[in-house]
């Protein structure tokens, strides 16, 4: 008998139990940054849907996606981007009622969307945070050259409201790598950092509750 095929449903089994004694205690924004050559895998899309199955069974409420699609010639990035919408779109409409999506092109530009009741899934392809604060900004400026806005009304609250994700990611997961690409710049500033030791076609369910019964135990500071 394989040991290995043994002893992980029993640390499995044993993982869901402890996140369970401390179930309020979980996130309920979760972050998680991939890169192009991982949803083209032909398992890459699959195990993001299972992925997004078991964090909704765990109550996180909005899961936040980055895709960072290393090609760097604009027109090319968007063909690249154009492709993995679609294999989302046609994945996503499996996902459960009450589960929403909005997909963002390289551009930053609203590519799909459903609306969602409980479970809602951002998406963002190739646009990264520095540009969105960028953009952000560019459309505030332009508001007030117009008039639209004082100088003095400026402030974080407006700033944010100019995002595409306006929410605060509790953690951000980033498989088999030590480093944070470019996502949600502004939003993570506070959020809890957490690296896999396996890349995404490696992933595991256990691998996804290590992370949250990480997350469990730690003592956030919030930047203090």
């Amino acid at each position: 008998m394989d040991l290995r095929s043994f002893a992980y449903p029993v640390y499995e089994r044993y993982l869901t139990w402890q996140i369970a004694r401390e179930f309020s205690n979980l996130p309920g924004h979760v972050a998680i940054i991939l890169k192009e050559t991982d949803l083209f895998d032909p398992e890459g899309i699959e195990r993001l849907i299972s992925t997004l199955s078991i964090f909704r069974k765990f109550g996180v409420q909005i899961v936040s996606i980055y895709v960072d699609i290393l090609k760097t010639d604009p027109a090319l990035k968007a063909e690249v981007a154009s492709t993995l919408k679609a294999q989302l779109e046609k994945s996503f409409s499996s996902l459960p009622a009450g589960a929403g999506y909005r997909i963002y092109g390289a551009d930053g530009e609203v590519n799909s969307t459903a609306p969602g009741k409980d479970f809602f899934v951002y998406v963002s392809l190739g646009f990264g945070g520095r540009d969105e604060i960028m953009r952000a900004v560019l459309t505030i400026l332009s508001k007030v050259e117009t008039g639209t806005v004082k100088p003095e009304e400026v402030d974080e609250k407006m700033l944010e409201s100019h995002l595409l994700v306006n929410h605060e990611p509790d953690i951000m997961i980033r498989s088999g790598g030590q480093n944070l690409s470019d996502f949600l710049v502004w939003q993570s500033v506070y959020s809890e950092l957490y690296f896999t030791d396996v890349n995404w076609k490696d992933v595991r369910k256990v691998d996804l509750l290590r992370a949250m019964r990480d997350f469990q135990k730690r003592k956030r500071r919030y930047g203090r």
